[in-house]
């Protein structure tokens, strides 16, 4: 199907996820505005914020079903697969993170039902930033989503530690920002133009000049922030820790699946030429993520700061993949992201459901036993640890074995065995966390007793566990899909440049 985006008609069907999600969006905007106060307001709010995502999820379903392209370009977003999966990532993040918040918003008494309309905005956000084709786009996409999300972060207003969380976000977070704009500014003084696809084509025409080079510089920089990768993680800790937990597990989810989209067409499509510029950069970045991320996550004392410091050592996974430039690269890149998604919104939701106030005391000592009292919810804890870890038979082994493939296939050797040592270091955290719940013995007879998981918690969780499991033993579907997203964003490279070659 192709649509004809310089027409209104054409762009409104090109962006219809994310018109469909923003008109829900003001929709539960009226209804916060109308009723919001007590549990009554805040579930219809929510129950409202689910459809508009479903039915978001549901028109990006259509668009790529019937392989939605553009008649001409350049244009100010993309249609083609790679966008497709990763909004389908983030819109899966944010349902989840919806009916997680229900019952949690109510336990922690957070009465306030603009909670889900900064929710849907944050998500409408995201999928603009994963579907820019434009560097005005782009960072529209990036603050709409940071906005909301700076909020959202301190939304417990009664914790002191949410809000230092959300002042720490938003202060590093304005000044990642400036550094991206700064960057897309310098881009647009070498080639004269914002859209992704003619600067690629001015940087393929000869070496890269020195303002692209500083752009590259700050647009990675920019970048660097907002996906948590060392040396600008110091944000990540006390953000994740302090926020509650089912915006951290949004933020680690939705916040990076969109990150990693716009970096990944941004360094293969618009600076796809200067390879040899960026590719030491980022395996720089990468292994320094690994080594920081692992290493501190061994010293921390509560499960969820752990989880913080680990989310930075995938994000140097992420970025090893990134190191290749290939279509291989590309497809580990979805593939781990999709294990990502589901293993991290699986744990953050059972971090929820065994904690009270934030969550930020739950240790090992405090799921001692746990087996014991909740079978299940040690499990699926256990199923979500060794998915991170990278352990077969999960869908997170399949993306470390993708991600080692592809730097295997472009000669990073060394990279490459980064990559597996710091996955060994990670068992040491990772493990002790299943061993708590099974081998030692809790603390008093009435420990667990208190834990109690709603229908929607229980059947969100169950199902991501499930497909990390499912598709860890059978990842045909997964890697396909991301093989043809990978192949299609490649192939939008190509005709995007020579459309502004023309």
């Amino acid at each position: 199907m192709n649509i004809d985006l310089a027409s209104a008609v054409g762009v409104t069907i090109g962006l219809l996820p994310e018109v469909v999600l923003t008109i829900f969006g003001l929709v539960v905007l009226l209804l916060v505005s109308w009723r919001h106060d007590g549990v009554g307001d805040l579930r219809l709010a929510g129950w409202v914020s689910l459809v508009g995502m479903l039915a978001s999820l549901a028109a990006l379903t259509w668009l790529w079903v019937w392989e939605a392209r553009p008649m001409n370009g350049p244009n100010m977003i993309v249609l083609d697969d790679f966008r497709f999966a990763a909004a389908a990532l983030i819109l899966i993040a944010g349902i989840a993170t919806v009916l997680l918040s229900l019952t949690y918003l109510e336990r922690e008494g957070i009465l306030a039902p603009e909670y889900f309309v900064l929710l849907v905005l944050a998500t409408v956000g995201m999928l603009f930033l994963a579907g820019a084709d434009d560097m005005m786009v782009l960072f529209l996409g990036l603050e709409v989503m940071s906005v909301a999300v700076y909020v959202l972060a301190g939304f417990q207003r009664g914790s002191a530690f949410s809000a230092e969380a959300a002042l720490k976000y938003f202060l590093i977070g304005a000044f990642a920002s400036a550094f991206l704009l700064y960057g897309i500014a310098l881009v647009y003084g070498a080639t004269g133009s914002t859209s992704l696809a003619v600067a690629g084509a001015a940087f393929n025409r000869g070496p890269l000049p020195l303002m692209g080079a500083l752009g590259l510089a700050f647009v990675l920089i920019g970048f660097g922030f907002k996906v948590a990768a060392a040396p600008f993680h110091m944000w990540t800790p006390d953000v994740y820790d302090g926020a509650p937990t089912p915006v951290t597990g949004f933020m680690a989810t939705g916040v990076k699946v969109a990150a990693f989209a716009a970096l990944t067409r941004v360094l293969v499509g618009t600076f796809g030429a200067a390879g040899d510029t960026w590719h030491p950069i980022v395996a720089a970045l990468a292994v320094f993520s690994m080594v920081i991320g692992n290493l501190v996550a061994l010293a921390q004392p509560t499960i969820k700061r752990m989880l913080a410091y680990s989310s930075i050592a995938h994000a140097g996974y992420l970025l090893a993949a990134l190191v290749t430039g290939s279509t291989l690269g590309v497809t580990a890149v979805l593939v781990y992201l999709l294990a990502y998604v589901l293993t991290s919104l699986a744990a953050f939701g059972l971090l929820a459901v065994l904690g009270r106030e934030g969550e930020r005391d739950v240790s090992l000592g405090s799921i001692a036993g746990l087996a014991r009292r909740r079978p299940w919810v040690a499990a699926g804890l256990s199923a979500c640890m060794l998915s991170l870890l990278g352990f077969p038979g999960t869908l997170g082994f399949i993306g470390k074995w993708m991600i080692l493939l592809s730097l295997v296939g472009q000669g990073h050797f060394m990279i490459a065995v980064i990559v597996v040592l710091a996955s060994l270091v990670s068992a040491g955290y990772y493990l002790p966390v299943i061993m708590s719940a099974y081998m030692r013995p809790e603390a008093a007879d009435s420990s667990h007793s208190e834990i109690v998981v709603s229908r929607p918690v229980a059947g969100t969780l169950a199902l991501a566990v499930l497909l990390i499991v499912v598709l860890g033993v059978w990842p045909t579907p997964a890697i396909e899909t991301a093989m043809a997203s990978a192949g299609s964003l490649y192939d939008g490279i190509v005709a995007g440049v020579h459309h502004a070659l023309r």
